[in-house]
């Protein structure tokens, strides 16, 4: 059978589609194929707009975002059935049996392709979250019983809060926090969601140079005081592949008021992870790929207001491992640099504690080649 390693990836946040691509990344570099496929990819034009329409209204209102969350839908109406078909044909030419699935909308099609393959299908349901997303929950009013014939992987232990495992990025070890900046990362994810904005002139007032992620050329304001700006290009999107047919990472540069340049990033190492790694701190909402980037890269974080349920479990998580502090408590704590410096110590002792995800499944991999 083919042995080239499936990940099932989503645009509905970075936090669901930058780790796959990190995951692929590795899985080469372990001499395992690997392919990433993002979800947006099998969605009908129309819905694809929809799903465009929704970031711009989420990053307008946080209670919209909010709120969206409670509504419930089947993601399958969503669907173009001659790309399914497409992919199916492919994969069980190609002989695809074994997947990482970070997204729950995927299952559906995992389900679908079980069932029209002639081979046992493998698959590890990777949850980034430390509680299930809104396509986990959407996918569990559905089919309460979805995991059963896969393998759950949690990041995190929700009930005793703590990392179970680490994902790191392209072997770049943390900077020692001596040599870092001393600047902050302000950003509200993959979407630009959240009550970061709210945060900036407050945190310049303290006396701190601040990174910015603006998500539209109406966001970017002037470069003083030690303010500077960074942004995603807004034509990039998760579904489109470069030349090579492979998904990128996001296309990012800095950019001002009368000049926006995006550079193609290679390596993740080159975008906005690169700028977190030297920073003192990022202050975030507390989304998967936020925890991700702060263990990888031992940078504190500041939790700001989560979006939704599983988010504030990760919040609770990193605060009571040491690794983030409330955006309110270190308000009150007047700003101060001695709490960041202190999480960063604790991130740098802790996170060589953890597995690597990647590194065990690349030797369950080849157990189970072994075995066959």
């Amino acid at each position: 059978m083919n042995n080239t390693v499936t990940i099932l990836c989503s645009g509905f946040g970075l936090g669901f589609y930058v780790p796959g691509l990190l995951i692929e990344r590795k899985l080469h570099a372990l001499g395992i194929k690997a392919e990433t496929e993002v979800f947006e990819s099998l969605m009908a034009d129309d819905k694809r707009r929809m799903t465009d329409n929704s970031r711009k209204a989420y990053q307008q209102n946080f209670s919209v975002a909010l709120g969206s969350q409670k509504i419930p839908g089947d993601i399958r109406n969503s669907l173009d059935l001659a790309e399914v078909q497409s992919l199916f044909e492919r994969w069980r030419s190609e002989g695809r049996q074994h997947f990482i699935a970070l997204s729950g909308h995927w299952v559906h099609i995992l389900d679908l392709f079980r069932e029209a393959a002639d081979y046992p299908v493998y698959a590890d349901l990777l949850y980034v979250d430390s509680d299930l997303s809104p396509s986990w929950k959407n996918l569990r009013k559905l089919n309460p019983g979805y995991a059963e014939p896969y393998r759950e992987v949690s990041m995190y232990d929700r009930e005793n809060k703590n990392v179970l495992w680490r994902l790191d990025v392209e072997g770049l070890m943390p900077l020692p926090y001596t040599a870092r900046n001393g600047r902050l990362v302000v950003h509200g994810g993959g979407w630009g969601i959240g009550t970061f904005r709210q945060k900036i002139d407050e945190m310049e007032a303290a006396g701190y140079e601040l990174d910015i992620s603006a998500y539209s050329v109406d966001e970017i304001g002037e470069d003083t005081g030690g303010r500077r700006y960074y942004m995603i290009d807004p034509e990039w999107r998760t579904w489109l592949r470069d030349s090579g047919g492979t998904h990128t990472f996001p296309r990012f540069g800095r950019v001002s008021r009368s000049e926006q340049h995006f550079q193609a990033c290679a390596e993740y190492g080159q975008g906005l992870y690169g700028i977190i790694r030297q920073s003192a701190a990022i202050i975030s909402k507390p989304g998967g790929g936020t925890l991700l980037d702060s263990l990888s890269s031992a940078t504190p974080l500041v939790l700001l207001e989560p979006f939704g349920p599983h988010e504030k479990i990760n919040s609770d998580i990193w605060e009571s491992l040491g690794f983030g502090i409330r955006y309110d408590r270190w308000r009150d704590s007047g700003f101060a640099a001695e709490p960041l410096q202190q999480l960063a110590r604790n991130l740098m002792q802790a996170r060589e504690r953890y597995p690597d995800y990647i590194a065990s499944y690349a030797e369950r991999l080849y157990a189970m080649e072994g075995r066959e």
